[in-house]
């Protein structure tokens, strides 16, 4: 049997990939490649970011895709196919903490953080894996938003659900904490931005479907099953104003952060030269 991400990628592709594509190109604008740089892309899922940085760095450079569900891989691969980037692209099953082919001018980490359970080890690879003058970009959802319809989903769950293990995909967003995860690493953030796209549902029940065709979500609902699945749903839909018929739109906020080696020098989306902080001066 295929991990939830592997049963869940078809669909997540049809329904999230354009809400999200927004982002992840906001991440690697900010990163500012290089035509002819070597990047990793860490937890790539579907792929998005990978396109947009073999884009960056051209028909010289090289990218290293990789992620632990092989559904997503296939995805992500037949996408470089499709775009023509076979040249520049390889695609791999492997962990995150996998920096095979290194050292790496980038390491990019797309919504992926949360799911890594050894982070600070993970971290502390990527930074090894960086070539002089190395960037780890990383996007990460939230702050939290009381605006924000999928927090507002995770608040019913925790309402009416409160011993199921909710994973917090939220992590650490915001700078001091993310600071201090880095520093254990020997790195230190030298750009952070919170960042917001508008998405669109037809109706509040467009939503909740939605959210079933993602790998927590999917997973959430069949753990706890139809009844209490279809409890949470009524919930989300009495607390967002009571008709699941009625169009959904937010702008959730999710934050890019950049990080290098304390004292050298980048560049960043625009400013060409930057010296990294210490850390006592983030």
């Amino acid at each position: 049997m295929g991990t939830p991400w592997n049963r869940a990628a078809d669909r997540y592709v049809s329904e999230w990939v354009p809400r999200f594509r927004p982002y992840h190109v906001d991440l690697i604008e900010q990163l500012a490649l290089d035509p002819g740089q070597r990047v990793l892309v860490t937890t790539c899922g579907p792929g998005t970011e990978v396109l947009s940085v073999a884009r960056a760095v051209g028909t010289t450079g090289h990218v290293r895709a990789t992620d632990m569900a092989s559904g997503m891989v296939d995805v992500c691969a037949a996408s470089i196919t499709e775009a023509g980037f076979t040249d520049r692209v390889t695609c791999a099953v492997a962990d995150a903490a996998d920096t095979s082919g290194g050292p790496w001018d980038a390491v990019v980490c797309a919504f992926g953080l949360w799911q890594i359970e050894n982070r600070d080890e993970t971290i502390a690879a990527w930074a090894k894996a960086l070539a002089p003058g190395g960037k780890l970009g990383i996007l990460i959802s939230g702050p939290p938003d009381a605006d924000d319809a999928f927090e507002s989903m995770n608040e019913v769950l925790r309402e009416l659900e409160p011993h199921y293990p909710r994973p917090k995909t939220r992590i650490l967003a915001a700078r001091d904490s993310l600071q201090a995860m880095l520093a254990s690493a020997e790195l230190s953030i030298v750009r952070l931005t919170v960042v917001r796209h508008t998405m669109s549902f037809r109706s509040l029940e467009a939503f909740v479907d939605a959210m079933k065709e993602g790998c927590t979500w999917r997973r959430i609902a069949d753990q706890l099953g139809e009844e209490r699945a279809h409890r949470v749903a009524l919930r989300f839909f009495e607390k967002m104003g009571g008709d699941p018929t009625q169009p959904l739109s937010f702008r959730p906020p999710s934050t890019i952060v950049i990080a290098a080696r304390p004292g050298e020098e980048v560049r960043l989306e625009g400013r060409p030269s930057v010296r990294v902080p210490r850390a006592t001066e983030v």
